[in-house]
């Protein structure tokens, strides 16, 4: 078990991982997928795996992101949102040594329109008693290692699904609005002026994109565009 631990440490073997959809989020942690993506109410399960020779103790705490696309990415807690259209369970579990274990995402209600997650599962420390005289003193778990937030899309059903997007001129640059229900994939992008935009992005419903461009061309789900503002 050792040498396994230690070739998957190496450079090379951990970018074949990344390519697998799976992640080593922490030197005994291995969770996949990396991205999951949800239609309507279906179901779907993160498994992790302790790849160690001691247990992990891990936290998971789902958290929906409030600007897909942009960042930082800002987050509220599912305990926060009155009305949550996911959930994560279990909250806590332990991992012994070669250990795999499945997280249930529950979709509670089939989205208007695709919403984000990041699902955190953070390696902690046991919680344990302080002091022999009460047990009423208990300490708050420690963040050890290293949390790893799987991407889930959270779209409507396929039947519901619609994709749109549009370009407006502002003083700010070029604004690409997402005007469907789904995200709008753009790729092979070139601009003017250069490095103002990535070769690739996605722009996601009710949150906008602006760049500082005179010019943009390439390809929207697919679809050639070329697109100028004066």
């Amino acid at each position: 078990m050792k040498q396994i631990t230690t070739l998957l440490h190496c450079t090379l073997l951990v970018g074949m991982i990344a390519l697998s959809g799976a992640v080593q989020a922490d030197g005994q942690l291995m969770v996949m997928p990396a991205r999951s993506t949800v239609e309507g109410l279906q179901n779907r399960t993160v498994q992790v795996s302790n790849l160690g020779d001691k247990p992990l103790y891990l936290q998971v705490d789902l958290q929906r992101v409030e600007n897909p696309g942009e960042t930082p990415e800002r987050k509220t807690a599912i305990g926060n949102i009155a009305t949550p259209g996911m959930m994560a369970n279990p909250a806590k579990l332990t991992l012994g040594p070669g250990q795999k274990r499945d997280i249930n995402l529950v979709a509670l209600q089939s989205p208007g329109r695709e919403t984000l997650y990041r699902l955190y599962i953070v390696p902690v420390s046991s919680i344990k008693v302080v002091g022999d005289e009460s047990k009423d003193k208990i300490s708050a778990p420690v963040t050890f290692g290293v949390a790893y937030g799987v991407l889930v899309h959270h779209l409507p059903s396929s039947g519901e699904q619609k994709h749109g997007w549009s370009h407006q001129c502002t003083a700010e640059g070029m604004q690409l609005t997402a005007t469907g229900n789904v995200h709008t994939l753009f790729s092979n992008l070139q601009a003017t002026p250069a490095g103002n935009v990535p070769k690739a992005l996605k722009v996601f419903p009710d949150t906008p994109r602006v760049f500082p461009l005179k010019t943009l061309k390439g390809q929207a789900e697919g679809k050639a565009f070329d697109i100028r503002c004066p």
